[in-house]
């Protein structure tokens, strides 16, 4: 299987994500959208990421892994993009939907 690629459509939305939150790059956003995503989908651990991916499109009925990407990077946006005025109510979402332990 390819290396699963950043959406470019995405990478100026996740590079800005990054740096308001101190994640790093759209790449490093990205990267810990899907680690999120797959952990909370209960994705085997002791596979490679091609794997895991594969494993969560069969157990939660995806079409593809493309659609499975889409879904996890515009869950991660919306969670992070969201304005909070209050930051322990954005601390108390992200937490919520797995972004941060």
């Amino acid at each position: 299987m390819a290396k699963i690629k950043l959406p470019k459509k995405y990478k100026g939305r996740m590079k800005d994500v990054g740096k308001a939150h101190d994640l790093g790059s759209a790449e490093d956003v990205f990267e810990h959208f899907l680690g999120r995503g797959l952990k909370k989908y209960g994705a085997p651990e002791d596979l490679d990421r091609a794997a895991q991916m594969e494993h969560v499109v069969d157990d939660q009925g995806y079409s593809s892994v493309d659609e499975l990407v889409e879904h996890l990077v515009l869950r991660g946006l919306t969670a992070y993009e969201e304005a909070a005025d209050d930051p322990a109510a954005l601390e108390a979402r992200l937490r919520g939907l797995g972004y941060i332990d």
